[in-house]
């Protein structure tokens, strides 16, 4: 048996206008801008091309979850978990591949070792979930786009946990 999560569609189409309207005001930002000089330029061309990929990319990942609402944003097994729920998720993570799990506003997975747990992601996800896990210390996911409370997750995670472990330890 597993435990399903799916993304709470008005929270994501929340998220979805918002990146869209700082993808569309961008431009108009840019063109308005007072600064002068190179320094100037430089500064509000940087400034644009951080804005235009972090909320373009937040604009096209909710857009895409919006559209394909089937698709479970964690789901929890006696196998492991598999993290869909951000743009660079983890993908399926094994019980004994686990530390720790702290659930709360941010799930927080501790992994054993990174390099051979996360070796099956593409190379840019990869990357971005390395550098979580060195910067803060495991897999992070937020629980606020969910379409559930943190104690349902919590004891989900616990359920899934113990089923491993007892058909491990039957083995």
């Amino acid at each position: 048996m597993e435990s399903r999560f799916y993304f709470r569609r008005s929270k994501m189409l929340l998220l979805c206008i918002g990146c869209f309207i700082f993808v569309a005001l961008t431009p108009i930002a840019f063109l308005l801008s007072k600064k002068s000089g190179i320094v100037g330029l430089l500064f509000v061309s940087v400034w644009a091309s951080a804005n235009l990929l972090f909320f373009g990319s937040g604009f096209l990942w909710t857009l895409r979850a919006l559209i394909r609402p089937k698709q479970p944003a964690i789901v929890i097994s006696e196998h492991g978990v598999t993290d869909n729920a951000s743009a660079f998720g983890a993908g399926f993570i094994p019980w004994d591949a686990m530390q720790s799990v702290t659930v709360g506003p941010v799930v927080t997975i501790t992994i054993k070792d990174s390099k051979t747990s996360l070796c099956h992601l593409p190379p840019v996800k990869r990357w971005f979930q390395s550098t979580n896990v060195a910067c803060f210390g495991g897999v992070m996911f937020s629980t606020t786009l969910l379409n559930t409370d943190t104690k349902t997750l919590e004891s989900a995670f616990g359920a899934g946990y113990e089923r491993w472990s007892a058909a491990s330890s039957d083995a």
